[in-house]
């Protein structure tokens, strides 16, 4: 139940703090001083109104703060506890929106929450029925909701779009499997023969860029070919070990006449002669290692052409061969998984689908049986609404299976004696259809929920005791749940609880603002007063406000 309400610089209001109670609520004012924008406001702190002209002009910062009393093992409550915020009997939403960057926060118990969870949550505080809410009844997808909300099969409904999913998502995972299964299977030669000729070139790791190198060094010995052939010849010379050698022996010879001095001699010649000798041998090696036959150069050649060629044949790089087979060979393996998985998925569409038509028939069977207790009940409440005359039907037509079942639901209706059932839509006018919708109302809250109710105007269209009518059944509503009604009908005024009134003044820097004021007993038997006869209030408008008040 909606407790207070404070509005801070919003749309025409500067402040405002109202405090609401149960029962029924009424908002009245003369046309055009915007009696909407309370609920403006309140749509704005719900999460429901988003418009960025909201802030009042030349404020900063704008503000609606909302105190609701809840029940501790509501729906609610589940919300909140998952949601980390703390739960006690009232909870506190709080939304602003600053004037420098239009940005929006909203709070709940000084929590700051997302724009999705204050919605989740607003539903579960307050259900609006808007100034065109009566049109929902022109959807005949709104009927279903009606239906469904007085048989009270909301469990069974959650389950069923939740089996429904699980069988969309089975279809969905059984076609994939069968269409891979079937792709893979059309392209198990291919697969296979790509597979074996790969593996019969032997592809090595690295093979082209060992191949690459091996070939460029070939290629460089060959150009070095002749220099090799000289070094070979000049290393190879004896006279150059012979000279030396040939030195060495002289020098020993003539050491018995010039004495040591020669030893210095000897000794460099013999390291020269022994360095000469691992030269040549070293030199020798090199010689040996750059030998290549040419046939070698062709085979390289054409190894690394034909391994590049494969890679281009496949669309990959040559040092991914190796992987692509394995790949290829997964892909053939999954041909036998694929069959034990398209059974296996088969098996649990087919189970979901069974799932999921025994409880579109449970909740089709509920449904149909809810059905002609809902026509009795609401052929009895629009008798109350000066309808007495009315034929109200709920008909059930079989429809493709969808999240919400099996049932196709309309209502239909005759509204004149004597006439032709048919669609709402097609034969009621715009007071005939907001009666039906409060009828409807009154039929499906049968108990209290904790949700508060707003209608805006829901009296458009009628006048006389037929508004009076209305206002005896918003009375009766407001016993079940909290009632907010913004009216123009001074019958329907009559009929609440507490009063408001809306007016437009300027404010002291000559602005226009709106105000909302609690009236008392003579405020309001005055406002009724001006509601019946208009701004000049007559002796008789005072006596029939106070008979309508009672």
């Amino acid at each position: 139940m909606l407790h207070s309400l404070t509005i801070k610089n919003l749309l025409l209001i500067e402040f405002v703090e109202l405090e609401f109670r149960k029962g029924l609520n009424t908002l009245t004012g003369e046309t055009g001083v915007g009696k909407s924008v309370l609920l403006d406001c309140l749509g704005f702190v719900l999460g429901w109104n988003n418009r960025s002209d909201l802030l009042r002009q030349g404020a900063q910062v704008g503000e609606v703060i909302a105190e609701f009393s809840i029940k501790s093992d509501s729906k609610l409550s589940l919300i909140l506890e998952k949601s980390g915020i703390t739960i006690t009997d009232t909870i506190i939403v709080r939304r602003n929106i600053n004037s420098t960057d239009g940005r929006k926060r909203s709070f709940v118990n000084d929590k700051s929450i997302s724009l999705d969870l204050l919605k989740s949550i607003s539903k579960n505080l307050v259900e609006l029925q808007g100034q065109n809410d009566n049109q929902s009844l022109l959807n005949e997808h709104s009927h279903a909701n009606f239906l469904d909300t007085y048989a009270d099969i909301d469990d069974r409904l959650i389950e069923m779009q939740k089996c429904w999913r699980t069988m969309q998502q089975a279809k969905k995972d059984h076609e994939t499997a069968l269409a891979n299964y079937h792709l893979v299977k059309s392209d198990k030669d291919y697969l296979e023969q790509s597979m074996q000729e790969i593996l019969n070139f032997d592809v090595q790791l690295d093979e082209e860029v060992d191949l690459d190198q091996k070939r460029r060094n070939i290629k460089a010995i060959e150009k070095s070919k002749e220099k090799f052939e000289k070094i070979a010849k000049l290393i190879s010379s004896e006279q150059i070990e012979h000279n030396l050698s040939d030195v060495i022996k002289l020098l020993e010879t003539i050491r018995p006449n010039i004495g040591d001095d020669v030893n210095l001699s000897i000794s460099a010649l013999d390291r020269t002669l022994n360095e000469f000798t691992h030269a040549q041998e070293e030199v020798l090696k090199l010689l040996n290692s750059q030998n290549f036959d040419i046939n070698e150069l062709e085979n390289t050649e054409e190894r690394l052409f034909k391994l590049r060629a494969l890679g281009r044949k496949y669309n990959v790089a040559t040092d991914q061969l190796l992987t692509l087979v394995q790949k290829m060979g997964k892909k053939l393996e999954m041909l036998d998984y694929n069959k034990e998985n398209i059974k296996e998925l088969d098996s649990v569409e087919t189970k979901a689908r069974q799932l999921y038509q025994e409880l579109a028939e449970e909740v089709s069977h509920r449904r149909v049986k809810s059905a002609g207790a809902l026509d009795i009940l609401v052929m009895a409440e629009l008798k109350y609404l000066k309808m007495a005359d009315c034929v109200f039907k709920t008909e059930i037509e079989p429809q493709k299976s969808g999240p919400r079942g099996i049932d196709k639901i309309v209502f239909k209706a005759i509204t004149n004696r004597g006439g032709k059932l048919d669609k709402l839509q097609a034969i009621s006018s715009g007071g005939e259809m907001s009666r039906f919708l409060l009828a409807l109302k009154v039929c499906l809250t049968k108990k209290d929920q904790g949700i508060t109710m707003i209608f805006d105007e829901i009296d458009r269209g009628i006048g006389g005791s037929t508004a009076d009518a209305v206002g005896r059944r918003l009375s009766l509503l407001s016993d079940r749940s909290q009632v907010i009604v913004v009216t123009h009908s001074p019958q329907v005024a009559a009929h609440g609880n507490y009063q408001w009134k809306v007016e437009k003044s300027l404010s002291d820097n000559n602005r226009t603002i709106s105000t909302i004021t609690e009236l008392d007993d003579q405020e309001r038997l005055n406002e009724i007063a001006r509601m019946l006869s208009g701004q000049d209030i007559s002796v008789e408008a005072l006596a029939a406000a106070k008979k309508l008040l009672g």
